[in-house]
């Protein structure tokens, strides 16, 4: 008995001087994940492209969220675009915008998997685009160009690009 308590109590301290058990996944001290894409104040309709672009020097695979809030710790989460995305230090996916309520306070949120490392996009609204915004791929009907522009409904992106109608 006296054996078996000496040893309790020499394996405890053997324990206590290896220190804790090391985490099994980490990251670089300096770790980051940068959301680069989509571009601030961006306007995106329900159920278009919406693409996505960070970068990643964990080497973690990240999961993607839709979320509404500041990304400074009062976004939530509403939708996940993507999951287990790439581990490479820059990518890059499309995903479709998911049916929320027209607002302008949307981010992206790109975290690591394993360890909770993250990035927020810059805010971003979702809703209609506007008619006069050349930004977003469409025509302008407000006559900046041809007479035969005024009155005329927008055009499309494929017919802004080469001049042809995609029918």
């Amino acid at each position: 008995m006296l054996r078996t308590r000496l040893l309790s109590v020499a394996a405890a301290s053997l324990f206590v001087w290896l220190g804790p058990a090391a985490p099994a996944v980490s990251e670089p001290p300096d770790a980051t994940v940068t959301v680069t894409s989509p571009a601030a104040d961006s306007v995106h309709p329900v159920d278009s492209s919406l693409f996505v672009r960070w970068r990643n020097d964990t080497g973690q695979e990240v999961d993607v969220w839709l979320t509404q809030g500041d990304g400074e710790g009062g976004a939530q989460r509403l939708f996940k675009l993507a999951s287990k995305a790439s581990s490479k230090p820059e990518t890059e996916l499309v995903a479709a915008v998911p049916p929320v309520p027209d607002g302008a306070d949307y981010t992206v949120e790109v975290t690591t998997r394993d360890t909770g490392v993250r990035g927020y996009s810059a805010p971003f609204e979702v809703g209609p685009v506007p008619a006069d915004d050349p930004a977003v791929g469409t025509g302008s009907g407000s006559g900046s160009g041809s007479g035969s522009e005024k009155g005329a409904a927008p055009l499309s992106w494929v017919q802004a690009q080469d001049g042809h109608s995609p029918r």
